[in-house]
Order: structure tokens, then C-alpha cells, then sequence
């Protein structure tokens, strides 16, 4: 469809996916303008890509990998612009959360959302792929082209240290 009309192609994408890879994005970078410019990115890349798929979840799945891969190339260009010229290395803060921070959270899901958000981009990805975009360890293999193996240990990683950040947050007195 893409390829025989591709503006109406292009409208029917944009209407499918848009909100659902904002979302999706939104929860790998936790900034809405960023998020916005993937899931374009991501729809301008899969209409030069158009090929033909055997269900709209593998579409997404396709969708998917291709927003993980933009996102980590924005992730190597910003390490790899990075200058740090601090004179003097700032003031050891305490890594330990408010405790008003911790009264503030308006609910558990906030919580969590933060906890995934301290996660490394590798594990993060496998999270935001499997609990919030839905996909099957099999997809989420697919989309990020490794064994579902690793994928399994990602996912229980992540489990591990998001245990881990909420239990430190609600131990006023980590050991």
C-alpha cells in the first residue's frame, strides 16, 4: 500500500502507530520531544524499508527495532559529543532518595517507571519492550536480533535490580 500510494501510506502509518510508538519511546527516554521525533524517525525509516509482514504484531515488532536502533544511535552520537569541563568535580550528593521525594510519588506505577528508568539502556529496552510494549520474548529477540536466551536474562536482570531500587528506596537505612 505504501509503495502504490505512498502519501496514503504514509497517513495510514502515521495513523496506526504513531501514539503507540510515542509511548513506546517515551518509556525507553523519558522525554516527550525526543520521543515525538523517534516515533517519526521510526515511521520515515519503515516507509523506506516497506516490506510485506504476516501479521500487525510482527509490524510492530519490525516498528520496534527500528525505534531501539534509532534511539541507540542517539545514545553513541550524544556519548560521543560529550565534553565535560567541569573545573571541579561537583559535591558527592547522598545517593539515597528523599524520604519527601519518596511521600511525593503519586502512586506505585510512578514508582516503578522511575526505578525503570535507572536501568542501563540494554536491560531498560528489554523492560519497555516486554512489559509496556507488550511483545513476546520471541519478538523482543527478533527485534533487538539476539537469542531469546539473552532476552530471558535481560528481563530477569532488570527484575533483579528493579527489586534491588525499590528495596533501597524503602530502607531509610541501607546497609
Amino acid at each position: 500500500m505504501v509503495k502504490s500510494a505512498p502519501e496514503d501510506g504514509a497517513k495510514a502509518l502515521v495513523a496506526a502507530y504513531a501514539e503507540r510508538l510515542y509511548r513506546f519511546a517515551y518509556r525507553l527516554c523519558s522525554d516527550p520531544s525526543l520521543s515525538e521525533d523517534l516515533a517519526m524517525r521510526t515511521i520515515v525509516r519503515a516507509l523506506g524499508a516497506n516490506g510485506s509482514f504476516a501479521s500487525e504484531e510482527a509490524y510492530f515488532t519490525f516498528l520496534c527495532a527500528i525505534l531501539v536502533n534509532l534511539h541507540r544511535d542517539d545514545l553513541r552520537l550524544k556519548a560521543a559529543n560529550a565534553l565535560d569541563f567541569m573545573e571541579e568535580p561537583p559535591d558527592a550528593e547522598d545517593a539515597r532518595p528523599d524520604p519527601a521525594e519518596a511521600l511525593s510519588a503519586k502512586s506505585d506505577a510512578e514508582i516503578v517507571r522511575r526505578a525503570v528508568s535507572r536501568l542501563s539502556p540494554l536491560l531498560r529496552e528489554a523492560v519497555v519492550m516486554r512489559y509496556f510494549g507488550g511483545l513476546s520474548v520471541a519478538e523482543i529477540a527478533s527485534a533487538l536480533a539476539v537469542p531469546e536466551g539473552t532476552v530471558k536474562f535481560r528481563l530477569s536482570e532488570a527484575r533483579r535490580k528493579i527489586r534491588e531500587i525499590l528495596t533501597q528506596r524503602n530502607d531509610p537505612f541501607p546497609r
